[in-house]
């Protein structure tokens, strides 16, 4: 049977007076050095960076500006394609009243040819640098009237101004089912005053949120009030049938007097006709002078 020494014996305490303080004093100096190393080796420092340096010449540095595609002029617009002397082409085609192409001409006989008051010499398109089978290899060029021209841009500063126009002088109001009696009638003040200054007016009826729901009754008494109004104002007119259905959505179409302006309406054409008669007479009685004088005997 294996008998199990006793840990409290004369040897363990000699062991623990005389050899393990030495040791203990060897491991914690090792660990000490250890943990002491990084302190030995202090890295260099790294100088603090100032953001005012930053700020101070961030303006120095270049940007680059995004390019804007929509600003760049366009290879085929007027702005770029030449006119007259500033063609550098020395031969091109030209395009007939007929819209066909002649040529090739000498691009200096084509404008010695040309009235440089009431002519102009226009490139149209460029010389392709690839051009296809049958597509002309030089540039394509077209006589214009400078009359002509201005006329009809006249013509379609006229039709965008008469758009624009035309698109001003709609006014839109919008009218509940169930509207008071006093917002009714200041609805229908506006109206009238839109129409007499000889605007279109559009009238929405809709239910509005929250508000009661009328009846067929109310509804068709509000519609004829409505019209009843229009009718008020001189020259206005229903120029178009109405939209939608009573009590759900319905639209009006009036359009107002034709002189606009005028605070009564269109202005009565019956004074326009005395006032051209009146010329006719002073010209028949400028007749009748010369015969009276030539029957007179001189004195």
């Amino acid at each position: 049977m294996r008998v199990t020494p006793c840990l409290y014996n004369s040897r363990t305490a000699l062991y623990r007076v005389f050899i393990s303080p030495f040791e203990k004093a060897d491991v914690l100096s090792r660990r000490s050095a250890a943990l002491f190393i990084p302190a030995v080796r202090a890295l260099p420092t790294v100088p603090a960076v100032s953001t005012s340096i930053f700020s101070r010449h961030a303006s120095l540095v270049p940007r680059f500006k995004k390019r804007d595609n929509n600003n760049t002029p366009s290879t085929s617009s007027k702005a770029t394609l030449p006119t007259d002397n500033d063609i550098e082409d020395q031969i091109v085609m030209v395009v007939n009243e007929e819209g066909k192409l002649d040529g090739p001409y000498r691009t200096r006989n084509v404008l010695s040819s040309l009235d440089p008051e009431t002519e102009t010499l226009r490139m149209v398109s460029r010389a392709p640098r690839e051009p296809a089978e049958g597509q002309p290899q030089v540039a394509i060029c077209k006589i214009i009237n400078k009359r002509d021209e201005k006329e009809k841009e006249r013509a379609m500063e006229k039709s965008r101004k008469e758009q624009s126009r035309k698109a001003t002088r709609i006014k839109e109001l919008e009218i509940n089912w169930a509207i008071a009696p006093n917002d009714l009638q200041h609805k229908l003040r506006q109206m009238k005053t839109f129409l007499q200054k000889g605007f279109k007016v559009d009238v929405l009826l809709a239910k509005k949120k929250g508000s009661r729901v009328a009846n067929r009754d109310e509804a068709d008494a509000l519609i004829q009030a409505i019209r009843d109004a229009k009718s008020e104002v001189r020259g206005a007119k229903e120029w178009k049938e109405p939209d939608g259905k009573p009590l759900k959505v319905l639209k009006l179409y009036f359009s107002g007097s034709t002189s606009s302006g005028s605070p009564g309406g269109a202005r009565s054409e019956a004074p326009e006709p005395a006032e051209e008669e009146a010329p006719v007479e002073e010209e028949a009685l400028d007749a009748e002078e010369p015969s009276s004088s030539e029957t007179s005997p001189r004195l």
